[in-house]
């Protein structure tokens, strides 16, 4: 089992809701545009109104060190730092 080094932050306050990193998830596992398909879920909180990203931890594997997400984020609410020890999400 090879082990890819990274970490994953998801800043909340940042997101606009604007599924791009949703987007580039799925396109970079199934070569189509589809938020089902995404190890990524939005979550809404209904009394702020606010809008972040949960990411399904368990079958994300950091796109082999080079998160489709965080570079898909430009408000910077996906974050990714490669030389983390152990990867992992947040």
């Amino acid at each position: 089992m090879i082990s890819i080094g990274g970490r994953l932050t998801i800043w909340p306050d940042r997101c606009r809701g604007c599924r791009s990193c949703q987007m580039a998830c799925s396109f970079t596992k199934t070569l189509e545009y589809n938020p089902s398909a995404s190890y990524i879920i939005l979550e809404r909180d209904l009394e702020t109104e606010k809008t972040a990203p949960m990411i399904k931890s368990l079958r994300c594997d950091l796109c082999g060190g080079n998160p489709a997400c965080a570079a898909a984020c430009s408000y910077k609410a996906i974050t990714f730092e490669p030389n983390w020890e152990s990867g992992s999400c947040e």
